[in-house]
């Protein structure tokens, strides 16, 4: 007798665990996009990212230099500093983690920009209440 579709076992696909195990963390996909541009002094990184503090930045700077994802080197001072690159293993995600942006920009820009609609009436009823 056939299964049904619905009765198939499922399995997890082991790769996408392991992937999404360090980028879904909170800003490691992002960080890595901006590294994607080029490399990066950690104060531009800091400034760049909105709502990081230095200590999440520099906690995920450090596990995906561990997971071998980007190369960090201290630059001769005075003033030190310190730059961040991707590695060949961190360039090779670049093209899945632009065509996941423009996944994000197809099916989740349209929720992203009602949402910036409905804060920007909520500020503008709150001023006016203000008055």
């Amino acid at each position: 007798m056939a299964r049904k579709p619905g009765d198939q076992a499922r399995e997890c696909d082991e790769r996408l665990t392991q992937a999404f195990a360090l980028l879904g963390k909170r800003w490691s996909g992002v960080i890595l996009g901006l590294l994607l541009q080029g490399p990066a002094h950690f104060a531009v990184l800091a400034r760049t990212i909105p709502g990081i503090s230095e200590r999440m930045l520099s906690d995920r700077l450090n596990e995906l230099a561990e997971t071998g994802l980007i190369d960090r080197r201290v630059l001769d001072g005075p003033p030190l500093g310190v730059v961040y690159q991707l590695t060949e293993s961190g360039r090779a995600m670049g093209p899945g983690l632009l065509k996941l942006g423009e996944w994000a920009e197809r099916y989740m820009a349209p929720a992203a920009r009602t949402r910036g609609r409905q804060a920007a009436r909520r500020g503008q009823a709150t001023r006016l209440r203000a008055r």
